[in-house]
């Protein structure tokens, strides 16, 4: 179903001024509104435009305080969105608290925001934020954010830090493949290095007849 307005406005006479300058700001910026107070005129069948009201817009803003939540139309109102989007894949229920007041049952699962002691200038910025927010279904900034680290963290590094200079060691590194001594099967290794380094090739030699003879194949001449 084609939607005829953006946002439903939902309150109670007691925060009247409150839903009109909600819709107000809203409709200054473009937005399709319905609001009782200026839709609801003489001759109009006051439930059925209730109704279209609530299926017909693409949110129902709910004006939330103290006396809201005792209305029995303002229940009857956001129930309607509510069930219309249980699981908040549209965001079809947009609650906008203007005084402090408890969000009780479903509505404390529903995410809002505050427009209450703020001036109105941040109370109007955070109005409008926050719907475009519930319209695109993402809050992401249009900027990237600040690099978090506090002004003590770069003392004395900012312009100045410099990686650590490469340095030669004077000694030269191990083998690192080397197995300690004593630990494995060494023995015949060891002796056969002795034997290289005494008798130069023959004792490579002798060194390969060696190793063979460990695996009972007698793969080198005697004469060796």
């Amino acid at each position: 179903m084609a939607t005829k307005w953006d946002f439903f406005i939902s309150y109670t006479a007691a925060d009247r001024a409150w839903a009109e300058w909600i819709a107000w700001q809203l409709e200054e910026t473009g937005f399709k509104v319905l609001f009782q107070a200026w839709d609801f005129v003489p001759g109009s069948h006051w439930t059925s435009k209730m109704q279209e009201g609530i299926t017909g817009s693409e949110r129902t803003l709910a004006v939330l305080s103290a006396a809201y939540l005792d209305s029995v139309y303002g229940k009857e109102e956001w129930e309607a969105a509510y069930r219309a989007d249980q699981r908040g894949f549209t965001r079809k229920l947009v609650p906008v608290r203007v005084e402090d007041c408890a969000r009780p049952g479903l509505l404390g699962g529903i995410v809002s925001f505050d427009l209450f002691d703020v001036p109105e200038e941040v109370a109007r910025s955070v109005l409008l934020a926050k719907v475009e927010h519930a319209r695109a279904g993402r809050a992401k900034p249009a900027t990237a954010p600040a690099f978090p680290s506090s002004d003590n963290s770069t003392s004395g590094y900012a312009g100045s830090w410099r990686a650590p200079a490469m340095q030669r060691p004077d000694t030269a590194p191990g083998f690192p493949g080397q197995r300690p001594e004593g630990e494995g099967d060494a023995a015949p290794t060891t002796g056969v290095r002795a034997q290289v380094t005494a008798h130069g090739a023959d004792a490579r030699a002798w060194a390969s007849c060696s190793l063979a003879a460990s695996f009972s194949e007698p793969l080198c001449s005697s004469g060796l």
